[in-house]
């Protein structure tokens, strides 16, 4: 590859791109960062978090192109045309040229924001061998957007599309010779993650399993997703991911993340798949309004299916946590309620309860919760819909629902803190609070993401959090003794050093705390999250 280079080069590695919601009509919001891209004959273009690949680091370089470079190319002068349909804000890729040893080469890469847009980009290609590396933030392919090439090239005679799925690749050459570009990524159409354009299975293939079971002598089939890593210890803890109204169990497998999560602290993770209702969307029966014909008992399905994976994985029924998203959330609330004595804590996202189940709630134990919430939250309002407006039934409002488990628990108010607004792009900021007695068991903490939607924190929206590492911080340290909540002054310095370490709590702690996501401040003024994993 011949290119003027105007300045040093600098590593920077692959790029890595946070899934969305269970469903677009749960709203979520796509933030962009437009880059200046060298390679272009004409024009700019908008550089997306990529997916990660499995591939090596790259070097990325901030080249200087001549005026004569623009004017004119050596090589073959290649214009891609890209066009979104439906959706388009979902629709990303990246064009690399694949170099020796594994090595590829970011080139140009684009973002969409509109739908029915079309982008022309024109690049100067010299002869060798190329790939996309295309996505989807939503999990569904691209929907009727398509990417051309003029002139046809090897490998891209034709228009392309993203079919279905996060992600998938489209292998390419420019000039004679013969390419054999390893594309790594589940290669198997029968799995639930099957990689387009992918060559190289790279085991990272995901399938639903069948559980059989029997509830009031009736025998029911049910399907999930099961997680253990092979760095889990014997009777490691269990974490169930329920996913919101409408998803599915490989969606929020995907956008949480629990299982590079669980790679890292040693825990088994379970994705149970919901069942569908008569409008045919997936979902687990907490009581809304317009499914009062639903007959589905996730309550027996959720504790048959603990049984089934304790019988035959070495897990701890001690340490047995449940998570989810909106409606995955809703229902972490009834098994605080009705199913304490299985688990120790839940963590629902934009979730609620509803207002029978909390009328009902008469729990054997104590179940820790924590609510991560937004404000601005448009389908689970922050201030409840008592009244039923939205047809889901009636429910209260987040601070009156963390009020009766506080009353419940007879719990004391540690206080509030505002936690350090990370990312100041993202229309939001977070602020924690908690309640425990002086054991510090239970614990009820809400995350009030101020300015926030219907969201999964570190996924989309606010980026001040990673809900899937907050959940797990508040999984691992139930019942643990902690620290009041205090957030101290730090002076600032001229040198960038660390000043302060704090939990994602706002808690002083020590900077080697193992197993953690900590917040440091910086002396410049800045501030940072670091993970210090376990050894």
């Amino acid at each position: 590859m011949r290119i003027s280079f105007c300045s040093k080069s600098q590593s920077h590695p692959g790029l890595h791109l946070s899934n969305w919601p269970d469903a677009k009509e749960e709203g979520a919001s796509v933030q962009r960062w437009q880059r200046f891209n060298p390679y272009l004959v004409g024009g700019s273009t908008v550089l997306d978090s990529s997916k990660s690949i499995a591939m090596k680091w790259f070097p990325t370089f901030l080249l200087c192109v001549s005026l004569q470079a623009q004017a004119q190319c050596d090589f073959t002068e290649v214009s891609i045309e890209t066009s979104t349909d439906e959706w388009g804000e979902e629709m990303s890729w990246t064009l690399y040229q694949a170099l020796e040893n594994g090595v590829s080469f970011p080139l140009a890469s684009f973002q969409g924001q509109f739908d029915g847009t079309t982008t022309s980009q024109t690049l100067c290609l010299e002869d060798g061998c190329y790939f996309f590396s295309v996505s989807d933030s939503w999990g569904d392919g691209w929907n009727g957007g398509e990417i051309s090439c003029t002139p046809a090239l090897e490998g891209f005679m034709e228009s392309f599309t993203l079919e279905d799925g996060y992600e998938g690749y489209l292998a390419f050459q420019v000039g004679d010779g013969v390419c054999d570009t390893s594309l790594p990524g589940c290669t198997d159409p029968n799995a639930l993650n099957p990689v387009q354009g992918a060559n190289v299975d790279d085991g990272s293939c995901v399938y639903l399993e069948t559980f059989v079971y029997e509830d009031n002598s009736e025998t029911i089939q049910r399907e999930y997703i099961y997680y253990h890593p092979e760095s889990a210890p014997a009777n490691c803890p269990l974490v169930f991911v329920f996913h919101g109204y409408s998803g599915s169990a490989v969606d929020i497998m995907e956008y949480s993340e629990f299982n590079a999560i669980a790679d890292n602290f040693g825990f088994a993770v379970c994705y149970p798949q919901g069942s569908l209702d008569s409008f045919g969307n997936a979902f687990f029966n907490v009581g809304y309004d317009f499914q009062n014909n639903e007959d589905v008992d996730d309550l027996a399905f959720t504790l048959a299916l603990k049984n089934h994976l304790a019988a035959n994985h070495s897990l701890d029924e001690s340490a047995v946590y449940a998570t989810g998203m909106s409606n995955g959330g809703d229902f972490c609330y009834l098994l605080a309620c009705q199913a304490s004595d299985v688990f120790q804590a839940v963590a629902p996202v934009s979730g609620m309860i509803m207002q029978d189940i909390m009328d009902s709630c008469n729990p054997n134990s104590s179940t820790n919760i924590l609510e991560i919430h937004g404000t601005n939250d448009d389908v689970t309002y922050y201030d409840g819909d008592p009244t039923n407006q939205d047809g889901w039934g009636a429910y209260p409002s987040i601070p009156e629902t963390m009020a009766f488990f506080v009353d419940l628990y007879q719990l004391m108010d540690d206080g509030t803190v505002e936690l350090p607004n990370l990312d100041s792009t993202d229309g939001s900021q977070v602020e924690a609070s908690a309640w425990s007695n002086e054991a510090q068991c239970p614990r009820v903490e809400l995350f009030k993401v101020v300015g926030g939607g219907h969201d999964w924190p570190g996924a989309w929206g606010n980026m001040d959090i990673n809900a899937s590492m907050v959940a797990w911080d508040f999984f691992d340290r139930t019942c643990n003794t902690g620290l009041p909540l205090t957030v101290e002054s730090i002076p600032l310095h001229p040198e960038s050093i660390v000043q302060g370490t704090w939990d994602m709590l706002g808690r002083p702690c020590p900077s080697n705390v193992p197993g953690q996501l900590l917040i440091q401040r910086l002396s410049n003024g800045k501030v940072q999250k670091v993970v210090r994993f376990k050894e």
